[in-house]
């Protein structure tokens, strides 16, 4: 489980990511809308450019409902093993 922190990190840093590639596109097309290329060629790429931010506006939109659907550890975490053993490394970080 995850702390509310590392949530929260996570859904800015998968927030700042949606919005520059979001931006980043949206430039390219409309590069690509005002003439930088012409022709049948340049039509397909900006269909393909619309299809790629549309199908990765989804990507992030299933990204953030995952986050939205990790449960939230309000305890800290206990070592569940026999009080005369020592808990592993990685619990005592």
């Amino acid at each position: 489980m995850a702390t509310q922190e590392q949530i929260n990190a996570a859904r800015r840093t998968i927030e700042r990511v949606r919005d520059q590639h979001a931006n980043d596109v949206r430039k390219l097309i409309n590069l690509l809308e005002s003439g930088a290329m012409k022709g049948k060629a340049a039509d397909r790429l900006i269909q393909d450019c619309q299809d790629w931010e549309a199908a990765y506006k989804g990507v992030f939109r299933r990204a953030l409902a995952a986050i939205e659907a990790t449960p939230v550890q309000t305890e800290p975490f206990e070592w569940p093993g026999p009080p005369y053993l020592p808990p592993p490394d990685w619990v005592r970080r």
